[in-house]
């Protein structure tokens, strides 16, 4: 009698019309190619050129993620698949180490583009010169040359005084300031005060070639403190201007003096007040 045969030992020949089949392998052109075809494109994925920057990379993966998360995509079912793809795609390419790892296998003309000559950047490259340093500083614009006008501005009046009997009679005194560019430049800048108590316009002001800025400035009764002097600064990048502003009039109260007395205690009233 003879032995059972297991069929799993029968060696069948292989067909000449069929196709190699290996997991993991592709065909092109008739050869079997070992790449695996399994690793998906983070390009793809990210809908960017191999070239394409660092901050790109970042735009368009924070923009794709905003789009697929599945917390704005309930209905989704997908969602939580599409966003880690994305995820993985942008952990590779946004680690540079990773991503110049990643193209030196499946983007080698990408990584050529990128890092230009060898493989390296344009800055990394410079920085290996023994001079650098004149390099980066040629590279550098001449700093513009500082303007100085041909006629310097005109302001009106050189001089503000107020009386104390004007601020007496009213809160608010107001004085009314002129400033004529006379240069062929355009003068902008701003208005400021040294004493809480005098007020300016807030704001630039703009003066073309021959014209001139007028505002009112405010001096504030109540605010004004002793010896009563200010300024109105009017400060452009090429020239600051200086209006003094004094209050005139202005005196000390006067006091009360007692003459001395020999009593133990006189009544407030039975005394003279001397002035002095």
């Amino acid at each position: 009698m003879s032995a059972p045969v297991c069929q799993h030992s029968i060696v069948r020949p292989a067909s000449p019309t069929s196709q190699p089949r290996c997991v993991g392998a592709r065909t092109v052109r008739g050869k079997l190619s070992t790449v695996n075809s399994s690793v998906p494109d983070h390009y793809d994925t990210l809908e960017v050129a191999p070239n394409a920057t660092d901050a790109e990379i970042k735009r368009r993966y924070r923009k794709l993620m905003r789009e697929v998360h599945p917390d704005a995509n309930a209905n989704d079912p997908l969602a939580t698949r599409k966003a880690a793809r994305i995820n993985a795609a942008y952990e590779t390419l946004g680690d540079p180490a990773k991503r110049r790892a990643y193209d030196d296998v499946h983007h080698p003309r990408a990584r050529s583009i990128i890092g230009g000559a060898g493989g390296r950047g344009h800055y990394e490259h410079l920085s290996e010169q023994p001079n650098w340093e004149d390099i980066v500083a040629a590279s550098v614009p001449a700093r513009r040359r500082k303007h100085i006008h041909s006629v310097e501005p005109l302001i009106e009046p050189e001089e503000i005084e107020v009386d104390m009997a004007d601020l007496r009679s009213q809160p608010r005194v107001r004085r009314h300031i002129r400033i004529t560019n006379r240069c062929e430049c355009t003068m902008t800048g701003d208005v400021s005060t040294s004493e809480p108590w005098v007020w300016g316009p807030v704001g630039h002001l703009r003066a073309g070639p021959g014209e001139t800025v007028e505002f009112d400035i405010e001096i504030v009764a109540r605010k004004v403190t002793f010896p009563g002097i200010s300024r109105v600064i009017f400060v452009s990048k090429e020239w600051t201007g200086v209006i003094p502003v004094k209050i005139t009039g202005y005196q000390a109260k006067s006091r009360r003096v007692y003459p001395a007395t020999n009593a133990a205690y006189v009544p407030n009233r039975r005394r003279r007040a001397v002035r002095r």
